[in-house]
C-alpha cells in the first residue's frame, strides 16, 4: 500500500509494481501528481500548457533526469535570454534593466509539464491500482502487517484495507495532523515531523498567457524581482518552441495581497506586469491562480514553533510500526529535499526497503536509496484509460484551489477550472 500519489508515491508504487509486488496507490485527491499540476488551458490548442507548481529540475539532479528518460519525456532549459527586470516602486525609481550571469547548474523544464511524469507513471500501474478521492485517516499494525482507514467520499463512513507494509508519501507535518496511528509513533519521530517544513506550503502562484512573448522580442528575459509586490519574482512560462506564451509569479507574502478576493487583486497584478513589460503585459487573454496555502493537502495551516529542521532527516530513513511503514516525499531526502530529485530520491528509497523487508531485493546506497531502481521504463505497453482524473479520460480533475478568467477584459472569474 502506498498513500499520497505524488512524485514521491507514484516513484515507489511503480517500482514495486516493476518488482512484482500487488501495490495499491491511495490519493486524497481526485488526479495523481500532488504538488505537481499542469493547466491545459482550453482555446489555445493541444501543446498549450504551463505549470503551476513544481516547475523546474536542475542539471546536477540525475535521479528525475533518469526518470524523466526513461518515461521518454524530454527537456529544455527555461528561457534567460536577455535582460532581467528589478522594480521597487517604494524607491521612488523606474524599473531598472539588468543583465544576469545564467545560473548554474541550469533551470531544467519538462516538454508538457512536470505533470506528464506523473501521469505517465501512472498509466503503468494496474487499472484497479489507484484510489482517488480517497482520504487516509488511520494507519494500525495489526498480525499479518498493517491495517489503512479510508473515508473514501469525504462523509466520515470509515472501511479498512489489509497490506503487509505501507509507504506514506504525505508530507510529515500533514501525517500528523491527518493520519493517526496505532500504536503511536515515537514522541521524538513526532518532533521531526512536526518540525519538517512542507514545500511550497504558502506558495501562490499566477499566471497571465498571452498572444506571443512580446518581451522576448524587445530583448527581455521575462525575468523580474519586486520586492514591494503584488508578484515578488516573475519568470517567462513559454512551452518549448514558444508556442504558448505566458508569464507566471509567486505572489507576496503580504496581507495587502493575499487578502483581496481573486478579482480585486487581478487588477494589480495586470498593473504591475504593465510596468515591468510594457502596456501588452497588462492585457492578457487569460489569467490563472493556484492557490497552495489554501490546499488542505499541502499546507496544515499551523503556526511555526522554532526553528525548522533540514530536509531528509536520518529518522525518514527508519521504518515504523514494527519495519511495516515507510517514509517516502520530497522533505525526506537529504538530498534534493523539497524539490522532485528529492521526492523520487525517497520513492525509490522506500520501494528499496520494502522489497528487502519482504525479502525481494537488497537495500543500497546512502540512507538506503538504490542509485537506480524502476528507472528503465517502457514507452510503450498496454494503453487505456489515462489515471490523473477522476473520469479516467486523462482531462485534468476540477481543482478548487485554482482560479481563472478569460477574455480581453477578464471580468469573470473561473473558478475550480
Amino acid at each position: 500500500m502506498v498513500v499520497g500519489a505524488g512524485l514521491a508515491g507514484l516513484t515507489a508504487a511503480h517500482a514495486l509494481h516493476a518488482a512484482g509486488m500487488s501495490v495499491r496507490l491511495i490519493e486524497a485527491r481526485t488526479a495523481v501528481g500532488g504538488r505537481i499540476k499542469t493547466l491545459t488551458p482550453e482555446g489555445l490548442g493541444d501543446d498549450a500548457w504551463f505549470d503551476l507548481d513544481a516547475t523546474w529540475h536542475w542539471s546536477n539532479q540525475p535521479e528525475v533526469r533518469a526518470l524523466a528518460a526513461g518515461l521518454g519525456v524530454e527537456t529544455f532549459p527555461q528561457f534567460r535570454n536577455g535582460r532581467a527586470v528589478v522594480d521597487d516602486p517604494s524607491a521612488g525609481s523606474s524599473p531598472t534593466m539588468v543583465d544576469l550571469t545564467p545560473p548554474s547548474p541550469s533551470e531544467l523544464r519538462f516538454v508538457g509539464g512536470a505533470g506528464v511524469l506523473c501521469r505517465r507513471l501512472a498509466a503503468r500501474l494496474p487499472a484497479d491500482g489507484l484510489w482517488l478521492g480517497t482520504e487516509v485517516t488511520a494507519i494500525g499494525r495489526q498480525d499479518a502487517g498493517v491495517v489503512v482507514v479510508t473515508d473514501e467520499d469525504g462523509d466520515g463512513a470509515a472501511s479498512g484495507v489489509e497490506a503487509a507494509f505501507v509507504v506514506v508519501a504525505v508530507p510529515p507535518r500533514l501525517v500528523v495532523q491527518k493520519i493517526a496511528f496505532t500504536p503511536g509513533l515515537p514522541d521524538d519521530l513526532v518532533r521531526v515531523m512536526t518540525a519538517t517544513p512542507t514545500w511550497m506550503a504558502r506558495a501562490h502562484k499566477c499566471l497571465a498567457v498571452y498572444e506571443s512573448a512580446f518581451w522576448r522580442k524587445a530583448g527581455r528575459s521575462g525575468l523580474a524581482f519586486s520586492p514591494a509586490g503584488p508578484l515578488i519574482e516573475v519568470h517567462d512560462a513559454c512551452t518549448d518552441g514558444g508556442g504558448a506564451a505566458g508569464l507566471w509569479g509567486f505572489l507576496s507574502g503580504d496581507h495587502v495581497h493575499r487578502d483581496p478576493a481573486f478579482d480585486r487583486r487581478m487588477p494589480s497584478v495586470f498593473a504591475q506586469l504593465g510596468r515591468l513589460f510594457g502596456a501588452e503585459a497588462a492585457d492578457p487573454v487569460q489569467y490563472f491562480e493556484r492557490d497552495w496555502s489554501n490546499d488542505p493537502y499541502t499546507n496544515d495551516e499551523v503556526a511555526w514553533m522554532g526553528a525548522p529542521l533540514a530536509y531528509g532527516d536520518e529518522a525518514f530513513a527508519r521504518p515504523a510500526l514494527d519495519g511495516r511503514l515507510f517514509w517516502a516525499g520530497a522533505e525526506t531526502s537529504a538530498v534534493g529535499g523539497g524539490h522532485m530529485e528529492g521526492a523520487v530520491r525517497s520513492g525509490r528509497r522506500a520501494a528499496a526497503s520494502v522489497l528487502a523487508a519482504a525479502g525481494l531485493g537488497p537495500v543500497t546506497g546512502e540512507r538506503g536509496e538504490p542509485a537506480r531502481l524502476g528507472v528503465d521504463l517502457p514507452t510503450g505497453g498496454k494503453q487505456g484509460a489515462t489515471p490523473g482524473s477522476a473520469t479516467g479520460t486523462g482531462r485534468p480533475a476540477p481543482d478548487p484551489q485554482l482560479t481563472g478568467a478569460s477574455g480581453r477584459m477578464l471580468s469573470s472569474p473561473l473558478n475550480g477550472l
